[in-house]
């Protein structure tokens, strides 16, 4: 039994197919030679797709030389290069030989390292040499020596004496060139290294052909297949009074392109594609050593032609907020609307846009693939659904074909548009053999490789600038380091949703909950054949295609939760299409009681969906989170509603009302009404008032966050800056604190009751202004030795007190000398180093005096309040003893609160706490600059901006390249919150720039974000090498290789 809301409301049915006698006559002998040419031009267009992959290519091989001029840091990433040789000549030898201390000849790791490297030194008279982990014993009386090594060996030649081979020892890591002797001693010595050039290569003239004619022949052949069966072209019908909700939503999503969250990749993902320019290749910059994120780098390249123009934030973001409005169109009017058949157009409109915006909000902004995914499976499911009620058929399956093709190119969890193909095989094989001119067997085939043919435009996405055996270099890499899951551990990502950060925010929670429970209702519908009592007869393939992204997700080697963005279009349509299903059940007489087990369990399952959903945080990356309501603990804008029992509630008394409703209908009518509509609207209602309140909870707060920050910085504040005029971001409202003077004392001693001299505060880079708005001067190292450029290390005062010496239950006093006070400027401020608990029973106070000895003022110091706060569980609380008082802190007092007539100043501290936390250590005073950071970063470059910083970053273009193999080393970091513990430089994660922290000191200048006390932004590093950097030279020739062909892996395995 088929149920129509009303038969006034039905659209016009499906075009009528062409019967055989409506057709033009044509020539037999030329229908069978268009079908013969039609199936050439498949054939062809999808053989040139499929042979890009083994197509040749030109490869650029790249040797690093160095000559021994001086040591030097050499960042190979990956850190073993594809061939090693190292030439080292008898005088060399000698010299180091001559001297009575051990004496490094060659070496390619840090002092101290554990790395698989080359070490050849001296010691006692002899010759030593390790490679990898293992020790060459080398002949007595070895002076010239010979080294050359690859992925499979090492083969060491001592000097007229048989080699020395190493089966499975690899070519050695490589992080500096380093030696202990002088220039003048290494005359003859050389070392070249070969990187591996899995992925530096470029088409030659005939894989150009050959992506040329693919993408030709598969326009051609969309064109046949509109050809074969043309539609009927009729009025387009527009709905005047749907366009105010497509206004809204555009509005919405323009809005949100201002006000809107970083995604937690932002930065990551366009530095990978800022480096293309220098890399040629779509790296992964940080880690993975810089493996290349082929073959989905669809998106990429999208964003790398949007980024010539610009690398302002905002701008950035137009290519997702328009395929958020193209999925707005093709879910109302594509999926929505005509699965829905029979329901009045404006109800749905709303409903399905209520629905789209809370899925797509938390997750659609930003440069991830994720909201093109979601552009992608709907307007596939579009094209399907068009495809049955269409006499175009075969071009729309051409259309679907296309979208596919294109979606799977984007990132892997694209792999859902071939399996919702799979989900429409049945339709997609009756439009195939449909008869035609000619019979099946000619025309059938035809059709295939025509679709074929168009498809295979995603492998041209993937492999145009790629090899086959790039790909698998890339994923072998990737499968390494990790993180690399198997379908059976998708309950990380559930575990991660589950959590109490970012990853587990209440926005996310509820997309992700919602579709599940519309996933479990309709399928529950299905099994009882439901949808066919409604006329919702395409509900099994829209349900089949959120399906096919939940399996696209299994097979995905990380558990990222951000990977739920790909639900944003046909989850958003399967909501809206329950709803209505729902609706349509609870007024059919005979599923009585159907409506209500599917009311009452679909309803627990909303409700508890709901409640689970707002117990998580409204919590957001980075900046995203400042002056963020809610996002330290579950969603409660005066509502429980992180309470199951409050959504239940809610649902009852709308059946209810409903009830009531539906009894005085009846009695004014006098004919039965829908019994069963009191039980399906308690889940129809509970999932759309959830989803309602999380797109309020969602825009609300991230209207009130900008506001509550003022004119202070806020991702807002930058988004609309850089639309009005140019903003440099994040860079704009940072200000660093140089030392401009360190205070001594004038007067008095120290008086110390418990508290001792020591404690000494950290070492800052000694950098001064010396003309307002010029760029900082760094003051150099006493070692004559240094490169050049370097920067010294200095304390901020030679004066420090500790209480800490007999261990925290030390209690006492400090009161030290004073400290003579010179006049501040208005860009200057007053400062000490504290590290300790200076609150909670403890104090730390300025105590402001004249010359003459009076006490003018005291100022209390303490620490901000904290910003970033952790999780405020509603049964446990924060945790115990949360903050964290044991690192260094700088504390500041601003010229404004300074009393007139101050000249004097001293420290006066009170331990009066025994805890583990419970003691002080300060520093002397000291004045500082107050210099923008644009300042600090000038003549210092290049700088590394770590990734979860880069994208704030849009005006710092100097940043260390990544190409070739070979990592520039950067000069100073800018690091997130967390410091510098970046994967950058973790060996285990591949990280780029794992030789900076081996080879050098980073000194921290104190910076702070302006007028935001208690909001860390970061931290800006000085990174200070005893070594030269870069002192190598580079060469490069040009190879032509087939596709399948090139470097040998890299060699993993210890040997």
């Amino acid at each position: 039994m088929k149920y129509w809301s009303s038969s006034a409301q039905l659209d016009p049915p499906a075009e009528p197919r062409p019967v055989e006698a409506d057709r033009p006559k044509r020539s037999r002998l030329g229908q069978w030679l268009v079908h013969l040419l039609a199936c050439c031009v498949g054939i062809v267009g999808l053989g040139c797709a499929l042979a890009l992959p083994l197509a040749p290519v030109w490869v650029d091989r790249t040797e690093v030389s160095w000559t021994g001029a001086e040591s030097t840091t050499a960042f190979f990433a990956p850190y073993r290069p594809a061939s090693f040789d190292a030439s080292v000549p008898c005088p060399v030898l000698r010299a180091a030989l001559d001297r009575p201390e051990r004496t490094t000849v060659l070496t390619t790791l840090p002092p101290g390292s554990a790395r698989e490297g080359l070490v050849l030194a001296t010691r006692d008279g002899k010759p030593e040499l390790v490679l990898g982990q293992h020790q060459v014993p080398l002949p007595p009386g070895t002076c010239d020596l010979a080294i050359h090594a690859d992925s499979g060996q090492s083969v060491v030649t001592p000097g007229g004496r048989p080699p020395i081979v190493l089966p499975g020892v690899a070519a050695p890591e490589i992080f500096t060139f380093a030696t202990d002797l002088e220039t003048a001693q290494l005359a003859g010595m050389s070392v070249t290294a070969r990187t591996f050039s899995w992925f530096d290569t470029s088409p030659t003239d005939s894989k150009t052909t050959l992506i040329t004619a693919a993408l030709v022949l598969a326009l051609v052949s969309l064109v046949l297949l509109f050809v074969h069966a043309p539609p009927v072209f009729g009025a387009i019908r527009l709905r005047p009074l749907l366009l105010p909700v497509d206004a809204a939503v555009a509005a919405v999503l323009a809005g949100w392109l201002v006000i809107g969250p970083l995604t937690d990749d932002d930065g990551f993902a366009m530095m990978t594609v800022r480096n293309y320019d220098e890399a040629g290749d779509i790296g992964n910059y940080y880690r993975w050593f810089n493996a290349s994120e082929t073959p989905f780098t669809l998106v990429q390249h999208l964003m790398r032609w949007v980024s010539a123009d610009s690398l302002a934030p905002a701008w950035l973001r137009v290519p997702s907020t328009i395929a958020g409005l193209l999925t707005w169109i093709v879910v109302s009017r594509g999926i929505v609307a005509p699965v829905c058949r029979g329901t009045r157009r404006l109800p749905l409109h709303l409903l399905a846009a209520v629905f789209f915006l809370a899925c797509w909000l938390p997750f659609g902004l930003g440069i991830r693939p994720e909201p093109f995914v979601a552009l992608g499976t709907s307007a596939l499911v579009a094209a399907l659904l068009k495809m049955s009620r269409t006499r175009a058929a075969h071009f729309w399956l051409g259309v679907a074909a296309l979208i596919a093709g294109l979606t799977v190119a984007v990132t892997p969890t694209g792999v859902s548009a071939l399996i919702t193909v799979l989900v429409f095989a049945p339709r997609i094989g009756r439009v195939l053999v449909e008869r035609g001119a000619l019979p099946r067997w000619i025309s059938g085939p035809m059709r295939v490789v025509l679709l074929g043919c168009v498809g295979s435009v995603g492998v041209v996405a993937m492999f145009a600038d790629s090899t086959l055996g790039g790909v698998r270099q890339a994923t072998a890499i990737h499968d390494e380091f990790g993180p690399s899951l198997g379908w059976y551990q998708e309950f990380d990502r559930y575990a991660n949703l589950l959590g109490t950060g970012m990853w587990g925010a209440a926005g996310k929670r509820m997309v992700v909950f919602l579709v599940v429970t519309a996933v479990l209702i309709a399928a529950a519908c299905a099994m009882r054949q439901m949808h066919r009592w409604t006329g919702l007869t395409d509900l099994p393939m829209l349900l089949g295609a959120v399906a096919a992204v939940l399996v696209a997700m299994w097979l995905t080697p990380s558990k990222w939760t951000h990977h739920f963005g790909a639900f944003a279009g046909v989850g958003s349509a399967l909501l809206a299409v329950t709803v209505v299903l729902l609706g349509r059940v609870g007024r059919l007489d005979h599923a009585k009681r159907e409506a209500r087990l599917v009311g009452v369990f679909g309803g627990i399952a909303a409700s508890v969906a709901a409640g689970l959903a707002f117990m998580g945080p409204n919590a957001w990356p980075s900046q995203s989170n400042l002056a963020m309501p809610w996002s330290d603990m579950p969603v409660r804008p005066d509502l429980p509603m992180d309470n199951p029992a409050l959504w239940l509630a809610t649902g009852a008394a709308v059946g209810v009302l409903t009830f009531g409703f539906v009894r005085v209908r009846t009695k004014l009518s006098k004919q039965p009404g829908p019994g069963g509509l009191m039980w399906t609207v308690m889940p129809s209602s509970v999932l759309g008032l959830a989803a309602l309140a999380s797109m309020a909870v969602l825009i609300g707060s991230f209207i009130a966050a900008p506001q509550t920050m003022g004119d202070r910085f806020s991702i807002a504040r930058m988004n609309w800056q850089s639309i009005r005029a140019n903003s440099c971001g994040l860079e704009s409202e940072i200000e660093t604190l140089p030392i401009a003077e360190r205070l001594m004392p004038v007067a008095g001693t120290a008086e110390l009751d418990g508290f001792t001299a020591g404690g000494a505060p950290p070492q800052e880079p000694d950098l001064r202004e010396e003309r307002s708005g010029e760029p900082l001067q760094a003051k150099k190292p006493d070692d004559p030795k240094a490169p050049e450029g370097e920067v010294a290390s200095t304390s901020a005062s030679q004066f420090a007190w500790t209480s800490t010496t007999g261990g925290p239950q030390t209690t006492g006093s400090l009161t030290s000398a004073w400290f003579g006070l010179p006049g501040l400027t208005g860009d200057q401020t007053l400062s000490l180093w504290v590290s300790g608990r200076p609150e909670q029973g403890n104090s730390l106070a300025l105590e402001f005096g004249t010359a003459g000895g009076r006490q003018v003022a005291t100022r209390e110091l303490r620490d901000p309040p904290p910003t970033d706060l952790p999780f405020d569980d509603p049964r446990h609380g924060r945790p115990i003893d949360w903050r964290n008082f044991r690192g260094w802190r700088l504390l500041t007092v601003e010229p404004g609160e300074i009393p007139a007539g101050a000249e004097r100043v001293r420290v006066r501290a009170e331990d009066r706490t025994s805890d583990d936390q419970g003691w002080l250590t300060v520093s002397g005073p000291a004045v500082r600059d107050v210099v923008p950071l644009r300042q600090a970063l000038e003549e210092r470059e290049p700088a590394l901006i770590d990734w979860p910083m880069s994208f704030v970053f849009p005006c710092l273009f100097n940043y260390p390249q990544v190409s070739h193999g070979v990592a520039t080393s950067p000069r100073m970091l800018i690091t997130p919150p967390a410091g510098e513990g970046s994967m950058a430089f973790e060996p285990d994660m591949g990280g780029v720039f794992a030789g900076v922290p081996m080879l050098s000191q980073q000194l921290e200048l104190p910076t702070r974000l302006r007028h935001a006390p208690g909001n860390t932004w970061g931290h800006l590093y000085y990174v200070r090498y005893p070594i030269d950097r870069d002192a190598y030279a580079t060469t490069r020739h040009r190879e032509r290789i087939g596709g399948a062909d090139g470097d040998p892996a890299y060699p993993f395995e210890a040997h």
